[in-house]
């Protein structure tokens, strides 16, 4: 499950762009650098607000976000942006989410799952979807992945269904990168209404307390997922060692 493939897509930001632009399907205005002397011309051309973030990250690590060229300036002049640790880091314009909110996609067996729409006050980058705490009514939502204690962050979360047109971007997103069961988010621009698609997520986490949010158990259609595939490998496996 989610092999080779899908790992590489995990583990860096800039092939995720390179494979929707492949596609193409749009995505935030995004320069890819590798070293800090290369900030300055990455931003010519961007809107500020601009995001700084690491090509290897994870649940909003290595995410930093500037209000103008003056900011980005003293920070590296401070050493504070870190490239991680590959060193290649993604310049990127900083998207005002419409309705306050950004859209999770969760595909099985490279095909449409559930969606919700994660709220976010545009400020936390840690969008995990097992971590969220309560539904947009308020109910407290039981979470399934993070640590027991793990601070509360705010986030609320509700069951969507997108466009057809947005469900076939996406499953030709996971399709392409070899994804099994995994998560693809977007954003719609504030600014002008535009789709953007903006991260993919082959190590993905379904949504806490799935069963009050979207109405069924996804982890069990996991394991259905599962089975079938074993029983194909079984099949196929039976048909060489009678070859």
């Amino acid at each position: 499950m989610n092999g080779y493939k899908a790992f590489t897509y995990e583990t860096s930001k800039a092939l995720q762009l390179l494979l929707l632009q492949k596609l193409g399907i749009r995505y935030p205005k995004s320069r890819v650098i590798n070293h800090t002397s290369q900030i300055e011309k990455a931003i010519a051309g961007l809107r500020f607000p601009i995001v700084i973030k690491a090509n290897i990250g994870g649940s909003g690590a290595g995410i930093e976000k500037f209000d103008s060229l003056e900011d980005v300036q003293v920070a590296i002049d401070e050493k504070g942006i870190d490239f991680g640790i590959d060193h290649t880091a993604l310049v990127q314009e900083f998207i005002p989410a419409r309705g306050g909110y950004i859209t999770r996609v969760e595909t099985l067996g490279g095909k449409y799952l559930y969606g919700i729409r994660v709220y976010t006050d545009g400020e936390s980058f840690n969008l995990c979807p097992a971590d969220i705490c309560q539904t947009t009514t308020g109910h407290d939502l039981i979470r399934n992945a993070c640590a027991i204690d793990a601070p509360k962050n705010g986030l609320k979360v509700e069951a969507f269904t997108p466009s057809k047109e947005i469900i076939e971007n996406i499953e030709r997103i996971v399709q392409e990168s070899g994804i099994d069961v995994g998560g693809i988010e977007y954003i719609i621009d504030d600014r002008d209404g535009e789709v953007l698609y903006y991260d993919v997520n082959a190590l993905s986490n379904f949504v806490a307390d799935a069963v009050n949010v979207i109405g069924f158990n996804p982890h069990e259609r996991l394991v259905d997922f599962l089975e079938t595939q074993l029983e194909i490998v079984k099949s196929t496996q039976t048909t060489y060692s009678q070859i």
